[in-house]
């Protein structure tokens, strides 16, 4: 009962909004052009137990290998390469505002290949050690 005394709302609610600020700068950098291998790796490993940002990691690193796909077609037609490299941009765009809005809406086609990937997947090989599921974080819509 001393316990439920000394727990402070205010500062309960402090540690939720920050977070959920944490959650929220993690699935946006998921998205950045380029570097979003990098933060997709880290955000896998630093937020495994948060579904929102294993969320936007998986789609992150898909979206990633979409970009290295426009490099490879731009050896072979670099107009279709350029056209390609503008729709994987507006798809970067398009994560960042749903990642902004704390969303999990799923990006069209890059979704079904992120849905196969399981969520501890990266967490897994790189560290070697298994997921503790009971400390798992969703964001209320």
């Amino acid at each position: 009962m001393a316990d439920a005394l000394n727990q402070n709302p205010v500062a309960d609610l402090e540690a939720k909004i920050i977070a959920l600020k944490g959650e929220k700068g993690w699935a946006m950098s998921c998205y950045i052009p380029v570097f979003n291998i990098v933060t997709c790796v880290l955000s896998s490993i630093r937020m495994v137990n948060s579904k929102f940002c294993m969320f936007h990691a998986k789609q992150g690193f898909v979206l990633f290998l979409l970009w290295f796909l426009t490099i490879v077609v731009a050896v072979f037609s670099p107009i279709l390469s350029l056209m390609l490299w503008g729709v994987v941009l507006l798809l970067h765009v398009s994560g960042m505002v749903i990642a902004y809005g704390m969303k999990m809406t799923e990006i069209p086609i890059i979704a079904g290949f992120a849905n196969k990937i399981p969520d501890d997947y990266i967490f897994k090989m790189l560290t070697g050690k298994s997921v503790d599921k009971s400390t798992s974080q969703t964001p209320k819509s």
